[in-house]
């Protein structure tokens, strides 16, 4: 409703969990990082725990968004199932068939063994991932711990991750719950945002929805953060509804009297479901009371003259109702007040439909535009009419910033020939995580229609970056970039020599002593740098030190990511983002 008033592709604090919209708090970085050492390890449970709305289903999307090749992965989100209902649901996910009726707990359990088996034998790993894990009864838990059981000589077969509330804590804490616990290889929990993390959590929100406005001012942030307590799902409904009130009063930014309206409205709505199930609580106790109350009359009556029985009777029911009363009475008053939206709705309605924002004194990087002012858009007009925008003419394109004179003979797609050399690797990120990357990249745009164009981002400064197409170049604004780009990129890079697969700790070979021999010449100074056989904790260290400088997740797995990063400190000849493609030659 407000995102045309605002300027904003999408709805910036959606409660969906978008992978795209993970702010990755140092917290989020070491549960990512738990949970994709877990993917690359051989077996086990590893367990993510957090409060209602920490984020902990968004870290786990991002997983998703990051597994190795050749992972089976099962995702259960409906953890109210009865252990054979889990079995079949993780039938279901993995796609083993199984009959239709007449099965027993053996029976699942020997298919997803047989599944398990030739996996494994074609060298793939399979994951199952748990959500909403503190639901699941002691018998669909006891089921979980014996599919640990299944297994090889060398490895286990499947991998776990369990994702749940701190009351799930609790639940593996139990006695009889020690099996599962034991078999937890690796645990994270995650508490609420800092102050300063809610700054930077709103601040990437919006600028991944497409704007870069201090829509939130200093004052604004402090009070979302007491009102909020840090939970970002609460911070997601109490900015969204903050927002839609700047809206309707027609304001360039979100005031603290705009935030507290919405606040009374949030958790005016969440008091009234709450006051419901307290009054429903205080009229039980009541009429236990009352019921309490005329039990003992009637005792009084049987031992007691037919006189004193009367008064007793009488004043112990006249005692109930008063007590009735009070405590009717003061669940009453318990009540939030009725929220009248209605003057909301009738300014919204009210309001013409504005395709721009309205801009006022204060507020800076915000376009504007007014009824007789166009803007053109070269992305729009010409790419997406354009024959020259699938995927493969972009990585063709891409390729000759590589190999101005390379030709192919094979006519296999870019990604698949192997005569050049080179890497194929996808990711998402923002202009800013580019600009880290430093590398001219694919990028997968979008027009209204829900078309899709592929273009090559070829040079990128603060404000400015040139597009190709293959056959032309154009220079635009970077704010035309965010308005048609959702963060998916690809771009080619130089495996290192006998690199195979993603290196974890107690990996060997000569690609761990290539990798120890670029860490130590950058961190010893060293022109005789130690050799390592296996990545060793020394080794994994250095690298740890290696991603928190560059701003990546200090897992200490070299992966694709890692190594592009490693490749451009080591000074390994490729092309550059902010070079132009002239100076290079």
């Amino acid at each position: 409703m407000y995102n045309a008033y605002f300027n904003f592709k999408e709805a910036p604090f959606s409660i969906a969990p978008d992978p795209r919209y993970l702010y990755m708090t140092e917290q989020h970085r070491e549960a990512l990082a738990h949970l994709v050492y877990g993917l690359n390890s051989e077996g086990g449970c590893i367990l993510l725990t957090g409060e209602v709305g920490t984020g902990k289903t968004t870290v786990c999307r991002c997983l998703l968004e990051q597994i190795p090749e050749h992972t089976n992965i099962a995702l259960v989100v409906n953890p109210k199932v009865t252990a054979i209902e889990l079995l079949e649901t993780i039938c279901d996910e993995l796609k083993i068939e199984y009959p239709s009726e007449n099965n027993t707990i053996k029976t699942y359990i020997d298919l997803i063994n047989a599944f398990l088996i030739e996996a494994n034998a074609r060298n793939e790993k399979t994951v199952l991932i748990i959500d909403e894990a503190q639901n699941l009864d002691n018998t669909v838990l006891e089921q979980l711990r014996l599919l640990t059981n299944l297994e090889t000589n060398q490895r286990k077969l499947l991998q776990i991750i369990i994702l749940g509330q701190p009351e799930l804590l609790d639940i593996l804490a139990r006695q009889e719950m020690r099996q599962l616990a034991q078999r937890i290889t690796a645990r994270f929990h995650l508490n609420a945002l800092s102050r300063n993390e809610v700054k930077a959590y709103i601040n990437h929100r919006l600028a991944i929805a497409g704007q870069n406005a201090q829509l939130f001012p200093e004052t604004t942030i402090s009070q979302l953060y007491r009102l909020s307590k840090g939970i970002p799902r609460l911070l997601n409904v109490l900015c969204d509804r903050s927002l839609l009130g700047t809206y309707v009063q027609n304001k360039p930014i979100v005031d603290t009297k705009t935030l507290s309206t919405a606040a009374k409205e949030v958790f005016g709505e969440l008091k009234q479901v709450q006051n419901k199930s307290k009054l429903a609580r205080a009229l039980r106790i009541t009429a236990i009371t009352s019921v309490t109350a005329i039990a003992a009359a009637l005792i009084i009556m049987l031992l007691n003259n037919k006189l004193v029985e009367t008064a007793s009777s009488t004043e112990t029911v006249s005692r109930s109702s008063t007590q009735q009363e009070k405590l009717t009475g003061k669940e009453t008053t318990l009540k939030a007040p009725a929220i009248d939206g209605s003057n909301q709705i009738q300014a919204i309605a009210e309001k013409t439909e504005i395709q721009q924002l309205t801009l006022k004194s204060g507020i800076e990087n915000l376009p504007t535009t007014n009824a007789n002012q166009t803007i053109t858009d070269p992305i729009n007009d010409y790419i997406f009419t354009s024959t020259n925008k699938n995927k493969e003419t972009a990585f063709s394109t891409l390729l000759m910033r590589w190999h101005a004179n390379y030709t192919n003979k094979t006519n296999a797609p870019v990604c698949n020939d192997p005569a050049h050399g080179l890497s194929c690797f996808n990711h998402r990120g923002n202009l800013n995580s580019l600009r880290k990357l430093n590398r001219p990249v694919v990028l997968k745009l979008y027009n209204d229609d829900g078309k899709v164009a592929y273009l090559v981002l070829n040079h990128l400064n603060k404000n400015q970056a040139t597009l190709n197409t293959g056959q032309e170049t154009l220079e635009i604004d970077t704010s035309l970039i965010d308005k048609h780009w959702y963060g998916e990129f690809s771009l080619l890079w130089q495996a290192p020599p006998f690199y195979q697969k993603t290196i974890i700790p107690g990996s060997n070979g000569e690609v761990v002593q290539w990798l120890g021999q670029q860490l130590t010449r950058l961190y010893n100074h060293s022109n005789t740098p130690t050799i390592y056989d296996t990545y060793s904790e020394e080794l994994v260290a250095l690298l740890k030190r290696f991603q928190q400088s560059k701003g990546l997740i200090p897992d200490g797995i070299a992966g694709p990511l890692t190594l592009i990063h490693l490749n451009t400190e080591i000074g390994q000849p490729t092309p550059l983002l902010n070079k132009r493609p002239e100076d290079e030659s």
